[in-house]
């Protein structure tokens, strides 16, 4: 429940978010914001927090697009001077999408495809920290599910490799996907937007040749031997 709940009326803001229409981050004009406050007493002291509600436009194709923001005194981190900031918990809407995000998911299974979902809705949002650790979850679940042997996803991912499913190249990049991984969860270091990318178009060589490929090709055969029947 806000305490107070009001216009704002400083509107002289723009920042980069993801456009639906251009399919690319841009910068977007801030046209109307609401923000709600809210505090309460607590046994170790006040907390305090805020949500701010914008309206955005895209300074390139005009199209809008929604955020929500919420702020709360507990949730902070420091920059590299020692200062303390608050992280904020940002949810655009229309949910932002990008050409270069897309996944071929017509055969995998419904887990993998939710856990895809998060990973690319936060890339999109440009949280590259927590799309770097889920691009490592999305490794370990397909090593999982291919019945990869190994104690841990390094020796997995190079079973993968062994019984066939990747060359050396592709393992290579792979076992990079898990260290970045590993780094961006122990360490808070994200991967680059180009890593991201890049590391998509590795899952999606895999996705076709564990699932989408192996799926499609029973399909089709399958819808042949019942035309050859008739």
């Amino acid at each position: 429940m806000f305490n107070t709940f009001n216009r704002n009326v400083d509107l002289d803001s723009r920042k980069r978010l993801q456009c639906n229409d251009c399919r690319r981050e841009t910068i977007h004009t801030l046209e109307a914001q609401c923000v709600g406050r809210w505090d309460e007493d607590h046994q170790f002291g006040p907390i305090y927090g805020w949500t701010n509600f914008s309206l955005y436009r895209c300074g390139a194709c005009d199209e809008v697009c929604f955020e929500k923001a919420s702020y709360f005194s507990e949730q902070y981190d420091h920059d590299s001077e020692g200062n303390t900031r608050l992280i904020p918990d940002e949810i655009q809407y229309p949910s932002p999408s990008s050409a270069d995000f897309a996944f071929d998911t017509d055969y995998t299974p419904t887990d993998l495809n939710e856990l895809i979902e998060e990973m690319l809705y936060a890339l999109a949002g440009s949280k590259l920290k927590l799309a770097t650790v889920a691009l490592r979850m999305v490794v370990e679940f397909i090593v999982n599910d291919t019945k990869c042997a190994g104690r841990n996803l390094q020796r997995k991912i190079d079973d993968l490799h062994a019984k066939g499913h990747v060359d050396e190249v592709q393992v290579t990049l792979l076992h990079k996907i898990r260290e970045k991984g590993n780094a961006g969860a122990h360490k808070r270091i994200a991967m680059t937007r180009n890593e991201m990318v890049a590391g998509i178009s590795i899952i999606n060589l895999l996705l076709e040749k564990l699932y989408n490929g192996p799926a499609r090709q029973a399909d089709v055969i399958k819808k042949a031997n019942q035309a050859f029947k008739e």
